[in-house]
């Protein structure tokens, strides 16, 4: 088996500087009873949401395309498996 060093498990080195640039859109329909309008819980956005009608908290879906450059980012990465 082959393992990750420690010194190199939770490096990072982006390939591109703005990877992960853009906005990142979540669908606001709650996914018990499809009401249309939902708050999110953290203070700066985000998937995790509440409804404003039945008033639980849901994960919602994200609105917006896939992260371009993603696989080619994370390339250099290796897995523990």
């Amino acid at each position: 088996m082959n393992y990750t060093p420690l010194d190199d498990a939770y490096k990072i080195h982006h390939i591109q500087q703005n990877t992960y640039g853009g906005n990142i859109y979540y669908d606001p329909t709650c996914i018990y009873c499809k009401h249309r309008i939902s708050v999110s819980l953290m203070n700066d956005g985000g998937s995790f949401r509440r409804c404003e009608r039945c008033k639980k908290n849901f994960k919602a879906s994200v609105k917006t395309g896939a992260i371009h450059n993603f696989s080619y980012s994370t390339h250099h990465l290796k897995g523990t498996n």
